[in-house]
């Protein structure tokens, strides 16, 4: 038997969610999303994206991760892995970062239907950039460095200063990208050199960049425990999807604590 739509949700709909969860006005936000978690949502992404920016209003800012992971040194890569005589053509073959154009990983409609604004400011990073509308949008992503691009020069950062919060909307604490900031600055975490297709002085080149090794399965959900333990998240269910909201300093501080615990 054909499947039927026999629930919808419409702009108005989302909004109301969004504010029992605890998001408002003037509120900088950075934002996870599985949308398939949701009922049918008539106009898709761009109707979650419009009900996640007029809950926010003008004064507010949304932020979402735009990572173009297979931009990165192939060495690297896991699932699958590239053949070890591959590696240099596969290098030579990645085209250079484009804001527009360049190839998310796993990032989910929200943030495709973001990055296509108008208004969106994008950052520069190759591999970790972020997209991002509203008040703060580009001096939150202004001058994300090269190396380190999740630490102290990066746009997580900024969202820590300004206390900005985190929406989980249909995922968990493994997706929360603004853990990483906990990673990198808890000095925990073995340095590697990585590398992406860039664009330098009109020519392409794999260039090379220092970071930290990170990996989001690597105690993300027990600090998501954690914060939750200590009453740190709104949650909210309905229909079957979960939203949790909780602000990035907080969540941080204790991601420090919790590696350098375990780790030193």
């Amino acid at each position: 038997m054909e499947k039927k739509i026999d629930k919808i949700l419409d702009k108005e709909a989302l909004k109301a969610i969004f504010q029992k969860v605890g998001v408002s006005k003037g509120m900088t936000l950075i934002a996870h999303t599985a949308m398939s978690k949701f009922n049918y949502i008539v106009g898709g992404a761009q109707t979650y994206n419009d009900a996640l920016i007029e809950t926010l209003g003008y004064s507010g800012t949304l932020v979402m991760p735009m990572q173009c992971a297979e931009n990165s040194e192939p060495s690297y890569f896991e699932n699958p892995p590239v053949a070890f005589d591959l590696l240099e053509d596969y290098r030579k073959a990645m085209p250079p970062f484009n804001k527009h154009l360049s190839e998310t990983f796993m990032m989910g409609k929200a943030v495709e239907n973001l990055r296509r604004r108008e208004k969106a400011v994008i950052s520069d990073h190759p591999n970790c950039a972020f997209v991002a509308v509203g008040k703060y949008a580009r001096m939150i992503l202004e001058r994300q460095s090269l190396d380190f691009p999740l630490g102290n020069d990066s746009p997580l950062k900024k969202l820590y200063d300004l206390k900005a919060y985190c929406l989980l909307a249909g995922v968990d604490f493994d997706n929360m990208t603004a853990l990483h900031l906990s990673e990198y600055l808890s000095n925990t975490k073995p340095i590697i050199m990585n590398g992406a297709s860039i664009m330098v002085g009109g020519e392409k080149e794999f260039k090379k960049y220092l970071e930290y090794e990170i990996d989001s399965s690597d105690g993300f959900m027990e600090i998501g425990k954690i914060l939750e333990n200590k009453g740190y998240v709104n949650s909210l269910t309905i229909d079957n999807v979960t939203l949790k909201l909780v602000r990035v300093d907080l969540a941080v501080d204790e991601g420090i604590k919790y590696y350098r615990k375990r780790d030193l």
